[in-house]
């Protein structure tokens, strides 16, 4: 419900601002826009596909690195690719890591789990600018839990920096 909530449901509404819910992936052109319960659908079997053939690949060619350049969309929330390629790989020795480059506020948070109020991290940047912070749970609630995935249970959210650099050196 939180993958859907906080990803797929703002990307339908953006998908139908930009006016483009009247064209499919193949590009059939539809009389009408597509509803929520097709767009869902279609997202759900794109990101399984995605996740299902860097699967095949990840075993077909052990020790190798795939590399996937996806929407942000894709792998928020690990329901997406990351969360589906796990799911895949959860007996085998693989890793799976998601990197959003440049961040919004929205990307790396859910809706309503932080106030809107400035803080000294975000003072300088208008409230969707701020783009890494470290959610953290409402005390009593389990790491890990159903429980945790619901924002009525975040505590609040740390921000942490702006850009984020990784390097293998």
């Amino acid at each position: 419900k939180t993958y859907v909530d906080y990803t797929i449901g703002p990307s339908y509404d953006l998908h139908r601002s930009m006016g483009i819910l009247r064209t499919t992936i193949t590009g059939l052109r539809l009389d009408e826009d597509m509803s929520f319960s097709r767009f869902f659908s279609g997202r759900i079997l794109w990101d399984e596909g995605m996740a299902s053939n860097a699967y095949k690949w990840t075993k077909a060619n052990q020790g190798g690195l795939m590399v996937g350049l996806v929407g942000a969309d894709h792998v928020k929330f690990e329901g997406g690719i990351t969360g589906r390629f796990q799911r895949m790989a959860k007996d085998q020795q693989l890793d799976s890591i998601s990197v959003i480059l440049n961040p919004t506020l929205t990307d790396t948070r859910p809706s309503a789990s932080m106030s809107e109020m400035r803080n000294s991290a975000a003072s300088e940047w208008g409230k969707d600018e701020l783009t890494l912070q470290l959610r953290y749970l409402k005390k009593g609630v389990p790491v890990g839990s159903p429980e945790s995935r619901e924002s009525s249970n975040t505590g609040g959210v740390l921000a942490l920096a702006d850009y984020i650099v990784i390097s293998n050196s």
